[in-house]
């Protein structure tokens, strides 16, 4: 039986709201902490930490606007919500501003609006609304191949940029929310694998890798043909070569994708990653000040506002995507360390306000959301560690940037909203 009721303004999550106000809060701090030293002469207003302040003020009045709206109102446009995303996206390819090589930015003055962003919330209502239709399978295939157009269309367009670190987070992020709503686990399995061949390609010449794939293809036809029965062997067989094709077909591509689609500072950054290449004044700078940074900090830290990488303003954008270098400094392993347990804390929860809803469309959006939150937490903490590509991704609420914190802000208040509005589907 579903029962309706009024929201009140205790039926919010409360803790989760709290978790938000302390991240933002402590990454103003940081930024104002790098800012101290890169822009000496910027007074607190004009400073990159007194911008965030600005930009998280006016990212409340989102979140008053959502609280204001009908939730059944996003439920209900969420397809015009995901088609307003593509056309974002499409425009961006046309009348954007390029940053870093990728026109990826709309800009109107000073100010700078990022369609990717918008997209992570705007896409997650779509794929919501389409897990949830009636009578819909993931394991169906042409249930399947929708997930795979919806979500592949704005990914598409994203590569196209090119942004190359949002399409991963993308990709990874709709990867959890997949499996946890009914995808397979064997699907994980080539995923993996073309991910292994992937970078087996770039780190040696891909010749060798299709050759290797040959014969790994050879063996198990021969293996097939000698222990399978007659029965079986026709099948086994034509499964090997077509995983075998797929795969020679697929290093090629990977290879041609790496030098044609990536921009040289990518390319660079992925074989320093690799082994492949040395390049401490280049493009390995930003790993090896990163590095330093972490291992300066040691266990308990320099201390706030102190840090030789800190103070000699060694790490480029380090108020953005290498904020993490900061914390590492400042507060050493154990401050790091809280940091990340009180992050991973807040992400548990969005999972277990998730899971307690009794409306699946609010649980894909929930999931959608967490799944997001995760992704970029740890790709940023690995980058910074070198342990994967510098690509720019940024930690949500900690990093600067008004487009990132806007839409992170809608996307988490809206799950709020929809949480609050939980006892209108009680059993």
């Amino acid at each position: 039986m579903v029962r309706s009721r009024e929201q009140n303004f205790w039926d919010y999550d409360w803790v989760s709201i709290l978790f938000f106000l302390l991240l933002t809060g402590f990454g103003i701090i940081m930024i104002a902490m790098v800012d101290r030293y890169h822009f000496p002469d910027k007074d607190f207003w004009h400073s990159h930490a007194g911008k965030q302040t600005i930009w998280l003020l006016m990212s409340l009045i989102f979140a008053g606007l959502i609280a204001l709206t009908r939730h059944k109102f996003f439920m209900r446009w969420s397809s015009l919500f995901y088609l307003f995303a593509l056309l974002l996206l499409a425009l961006v390819l046309v009348a954007g501003h390029k940053v870093s090589g990728a026109r990826s930015w709309f800009r109107v003055g000073s100010f700078g609006f990022q369609p990717a962003e918008a997209a992570k919330w705007m896409v997650s209502l779509g794929l919501a609304k389409l897990l949830t239709d009636r009578n819909f399978s993931l394991n169906r295939l042409k249930d399947f191949l929708k997930v795979v157009v919806l979500v592949g269309i704005p990914i598409g367009l994203i590569l196209l940029q090119p942004d190359v670190g949002t399409v991963l987070v993308f990709v990874a992020a709709y990867t959890i929310v997949l499996f946890r709503f009914g995808l397979k686990a064997q699907i994980l399995l080539p995923l993996l694998w073309a991910v292994f061949l992937f970078f087996l390609s770039v780190r040696y010449d891909y010749r060798y890798v299709i050759g290797a794939v040959g014969l790994l293809s050879l063996l198990a036809a021969l293996a097939i043909w000698i222990k399978a029965g007659k029965k079986q062997r026709t099948r086994l067989l034509a499964w090997v070569i077509l995983a075998g094709g797929l795969s020679i077909l697929w290093t090629r591509a990977s290879i041609y994708g790496f030098r044609q689609v990536l921009k040289p500072h990518q390319q660079q950054r992925i074989e320093i990653l690799l082994g492949k290449l040395k390049d401490e004044k280049g493009a390995g700078y930003h790993l090896r000040q990163s590095l330093i940074a972490i291992a300066n900090g040691g266990v308990k830290g320099r201390g706030l506002g102190r840090g030789s990488q800190l103070q000699g303003r060694f790490i480029p954008e380090q108020h953005t995507d290498y904020i993490f270098t900061a914390i590492a400094e400042q507060f050493g392993f154990v401050g790091a360390g809280i940091f990340m347990m009180l992050y991973v804390i807040f992400i548990i929860r969005l999972y277990f306000l998730a899971e307690r809803q009794k409306n699946a469309f609010a649980a894909v959006f929930g999931y959608s959301l967490a799944a997001f939150l995760t992704v970029h937490l740890f790709l940023n903490v690995l980058m910074t560690m070198g342990l994967f590509p510098t690509v720019g991704i940024p930690i949500p609420f900690v990093s600067y940037g008004g487009s990132s914190l806007w839409n992170f802000v809608i996307f988490l208040f809206l799950f709020l909203h929809f949480d609050a509005a939980r006892g209108e589907y009680l059993a």
